[in-house]
């Protein structure tokens, strides 16, 4: 299932918001909420935003005065994790000798 077929419609300015589609096994129509890391992560993976004005989805992120600071803290510094990685990173969990001789070396 691609991007083109899901609905996402967002709301208070892209805190919230439901995204649709069609189960592409039996075909139902299936609805879910989306809190805000969802939102984001269904645009940045190609869904349109349905009813978006001319503003873009810039708009969508940004912070407004009544959020608190992420408890996890500042972001390391380094390199985005990309794609690429989560890839790489699914073989090697799959690879029992990789993984035997990371936890040998700990």
């Amino acid at each position: 299932m691609g991007p083109e077929s899901i609905l996402l419609q967002v709301v208070r300015g892209g805190r919230e918001g439901t995204y649709r589609f069609d189960c592409p096994t039996c075909m139902e129509s299936v609805e879910k909420r989306a809190d805000r890391k969802i939102v984001a992560l269904l645009v940045s993976a190609g869904v349109d935003v349905a009813g978006r004005g001319a503003s873009g989805t810039s708009e969508l992120f940004e912070e407004s005065d009544a959020d608190v600071d992420d408890p996890r803290g500042s972001l390391p510094s380094g390199p985005s994790f990309s794609i690429d990685d989560v890839i790489d990173f699914h073989f090697k969990l799959q690879d029992d000798r990789y993984i035997q001789e990371f936890l040998a070396t700990q």
